[in-house]
């Protein structure tokens, strides 16, 4: 699976402190390992299916800390989850 950020998501993350950056790259390394694996998502502690939506994700790095994304396919026909926003529970409103 190939992993991708959207430009939101990078603007998002520019606007974290340095602390919450360390975090979520430290998360994220767990959250790109269920990706990969084969024990699938509706297991992971960290991701759900958000709700109201038909296709986006959310997961948590720390209490106040989320992410939201989704999956697609490249015109190689490659499954992508392309991460879109990250921040404060606010980014529920424009996942």
């Amino acid at each position: 699976m190939k992993f991708a950020r959207t430009q939101q998501f990078n603007d998002d993350f520019n606007k974290l402190e340095e602390s919450d950056k360390i975090a979520v790259r430290n998360a994220f390394n767990d959250v790109v390992s269920a990706l990969e694996g084969d024990a699938g998502l509706r297991h992971h502690h960290r991701i759900k299916k958000m709700w109201g939506t038909q296709d986006i994700w959310e997961g948590h790095v720390k209490q106040n800390l989320c992410f939201t994304f989704h999956f697609a396919n490249n015109p190689e026909g490659e499954k992508v989850c392309f991460f879109r926003r990250i921040g404060t529970h606010n980014i529920y409103n424009k996942p």
